[in-house]
């Protein structure tokens, strides 16, 4: 049986193993025996006065399972709604602000911007005049509007993953900044009882997944209700939102754009078909008349706002192929068809059936807009001859067009179908009737970390992981499964009711399946996926059970030949409780696993799994126990003359005030396996603990030598330890 005294190294210091030397005829051997009396006395003051800590949990992948006694799980699911909000309202502030969560704040976003009230002259737009809401362009003209032959384009897509600014860094920053606030001091607990103290800075990590976005935020708290102490490190969430995907479509509509030109094709298609030598309609890229005098022109104001109306209502027209919002229209008119088809972006893959896209410009986003007019008036080139009354009209008018829109990515079923919305800007830019020319630089999909490209890599064959409840064999559905190398795990997927999981592994060397499940003890096995490219796993995790609890005392009592040990069981009186933690002995690929708990006499829940514990009980007594002065002599010299001295009272409760006295009666320190029969078909574990009788001793009958009982808890429980295995019943 491995021993776990290393864990539970703390409580070694309640425990008072010295003993008294015995008396010797030397007067040195007086103050020998003084000075362990006060070694033994202070021990035991150390011991009822300290509580004990349990060994934290130390998780070996990033979903933590972290065990605290069940009255702190309102604390620990208070903190992870905290979590929850702060992420979902982080979220949808970097949603609404194409990937940025501040635009004033620099500690949270690093990126510098150029923003003026002109959207064709700046690096994002502002939704409206003189609002906060800021958003970003992805692909835009990023040298000035009357820039000639040397114009420069750019991009304010910030990263996904890994780089200092990214959405995940920046999302981690936002949490930081906010976690305490949410927490409110924890004021709602504070009149129940609880004490909750900060034991170290907040943390936080966030991992953009394939499907949703983890937020890990570490912030140890010390938390303390009455007798029950414990510390928690870590609050975990998990965020359904698919922002990798959104991010990945959002990706593809504007690599879509710097490549092909889709915005400017499409107006350009608009100010063909609405375009004719007619003032109603838009002044001729290329006509010619043959006539003699024009009464036909344009102001070149009137131009401008029939553009924007044109912009506002074809560009939502656009659609992506492919996505959930995607519906093609068929028309009787070949002109409508061929306007109506234009905006249709060929992406094309069924992947984002379950994403929407939308496109939007609104007339308060001011274009950049010129024609070759001459002042206000456009008016065509003429050539007349009045000899002949001949005249040639011609009409050459170039557009120089620059204009913002809006994309929103939708996520309709995120957020448990609340939906979310990702935002960015992408700007159309129209020079000499064509679209300005761009070198064609793809934006990667991202600025991927090693996980994620280790998650991106699945090219194994298929491997199928089996995983069953190792108490009754049973399918475990809803298991997570993650791979992991060295420290990066990928998300693989989460078995299916028969809980078989049949998924593409990333192919390396040396790696370990995680699996994970709430309520079952989570396990990592070796598997590599190199040598097993089409193999298979099978993982049997035990599960973890909430069981009532009792626990009952065996009494060691003082007789007229000493101090006994009883085998009858007791009942704890209403003065006594007890703390009672199980640490349990785990395999090499199993995660650690603890349970504590706290008992005042009337059953209570605990955690607990199948295995092999390590029980560490603290039984306490809510009594002044005093041990009166007493007169000592001891012979001294060669004559045996008597030597007395007085042994002073000692008081255990002479510092508490009254009805807080706590004396440390007794406890257990014992190891014991508890089988998954035990818990599959029984609702209530009983514990034993040695309770020391001192309290049942006439105060005038004690002595300090009884003192010594208390340092042999573990002598005890070694010595009858048949006595003291826990039992079970129905």
């Amino acid at each position: 049986m491995k021993n776990n005294s290393n864990k539970t190294s703390k409580n070694k210091r309640f425990l008072m193993s010295r003993k008294f030397c015995k008396f010797s005829r030397k007067a040195q051997t007086t103050i020998f025996m003084l000075i362990g009396i006060l070694i033994v006395i202070g021990g035991a003051i150390f011991f009822y006065s300290t509580q004990k800590a349990a060994k934290p949990f130390e998780p070996e992948i990033r979903i933590v399972q972290e065990q605290i006694p069940v009255e702190f799980d309102p604390i620990k699911n208070y903190a992870n709604d905290c979590a929850y909000s702060i992420g979902v309202e982080g979220l949808k502030i970097i949603g609404q602000q194409g990937g940025y969560i501040s635009f004033a704040d620099k500690t949270l976003n690093k990126e510098s911007f150029a923003i003026t009230q002109n959207p064709t002259e700046s690096d994002a737009v502002p939704f409206s005049k003189n609002s906060e809401q800021k958003i970003p362009y992805w692909w835009h003209l990023k040298s000035a509007n009357s820039c000639k032959g040397d114009c420069k384009f750019a991009s304010k897509r910030p990263d996904l993953r890994q780089s200092d600014n990214s959405i995940e860094k920046q999302l981690e920053r936002y949490v930081d900044s906010r976690f305490k606030e949410c927490l409110n001091n924890f004021e709602p607990f504070l009149e129940q009882g609880f004490t909750v103290s900060e034991a170290g800075k907040i943390k936080t990590d966030v991992t953009i997944a394939s499907s949703d976005v983890a937020v890990l935020v570490e912030y140890p708290l010390n938390i303390e209700k009455q007798d029950t102490k414990s510390k928690i490190t870590q609050f975990s969430v998990t965020i359904p939102v698919n922002l990798d995907k959104v991010y990945d479509l959002a990706t593809k509509i504007t690599n879509m754009e710097i490549k092909h030109r889709y915005l400017e094709k499409h107006v350009l298609n608009l100010l063909v078909a609405f375009s004719g030598v007619n003032k109603e309609k838009l002044p001729p890229m290329s006509d010619m008349q043959f006539k003699f005098g024009s009464t036909t022109s344009w102001r070149k104001s009137d131009v401008k706002d029939k553009i924007t109306g044109l912009l506002s209502s074809y560009v939502q027209l656009f659609q992506v192929d492919g996505t959930y919002n995607y519906e093609r229209n068929i028309f009787g008119s070949e002109l409508k068809q061929r306007l109506y088809d234009s905006t249709i972006i060929p992406v094309a893959n069924s992947s984002f059936k379950d994403m929407a896209a939308y496109f939007t410009y609104l007339d308060f986003w001011p274009a950049y807009f010129d024609l070759n007019c001459n002042g206000e008036r456009c008016v065509p080139s003429s050539a007349n001859s009045l000899i002949s009354f001949f005249g040639i009209q011609e009409y050459r008018f170039a557009y120089d067009l620059s204009f913002p829109v809006l994309v929103e990515v939708q996520d309709p079923f995120a957020l448990n179908g609340q939906g979310y919305s990702f935002n960015f800007f992408l700007e159309g830019n129209i020079r000499n009737n064509k679209a300005m020319p761009a070198d064609f630089i793809p934006l990667e999909r991202a600025a991927l970390s090693e996980r994620s490209l280790l998650c991106d890599a699945r090219t194994s064959g298929n491997v199928t992981v089996n995983v069953v409840n190792a108490a009754n064999k049973k399918p475990v559905d809803d298991a997570h499964v993650l791979y992991t190398i060295i420290d990066e795990s990928c998300f693989i997927g989460s078995t299916d009711s028969g809980g078989i999981l049949t998924e593409r592994f990333p192919v390396a060397v040396g790696g370990a399946v995680s699996i994970v499940k709430d309520s079952y003890i989570g396990k990592a096995i070796e598997f590599d996926t190199k040598l097993n490219a089409d193999g298979s796993l099978k993982a049997s995790i035990q599960p973890i059970y909430i069981k009532n609890l009792v626990i009952k005392k065996k009494n060691v009592v003082k007789t007229s030949q000493g101090w006994q040990f009883s085998n009858a069981p007791a009942d704890l009186s209403s003065k006594e409780s007890a703390t009672v933690t199980l640490t349990r002995v785990s395999s090499e690929n199993e995660l650690d696993f603890s349970s504590v708990a706290s008992y005042e006499g009337q059953s209570t829940e605990m955690e607990i799994a199948p295995g092999t514990y390590a029980a560490d009980i603290t039984l306490v007594l809510d009594e002044r126990i005093v041990i009166p002065e007493k007169q000592k002599c001891v012979k001294k010299g060669i004559f045996g003359e008597k030597e007395c001295f007085t042994i002073p009272k000692v008081d255990f409760g002479e510092k508490s005030a009254p009805g807080q006295e706590k004396f440390p009666e007794g406890g257990l320190k014992l190891n014991f396996t508890i089988k998954p029969s035990d818990l599959e078909n029984h609702g209530t574990l009983v514990l034993y603990a040695v309770s020391i009788g001192l309290a049942d001793v006439p105060e005038q009958s004690r002595v300090i030598e009884d003192i010594e009982q208390i340092g042999k808890i573990e002598d005890y429980s070694r010595i009858y330890q048949v006595a003291l295995q826990p039992t079970f019943q129905k």
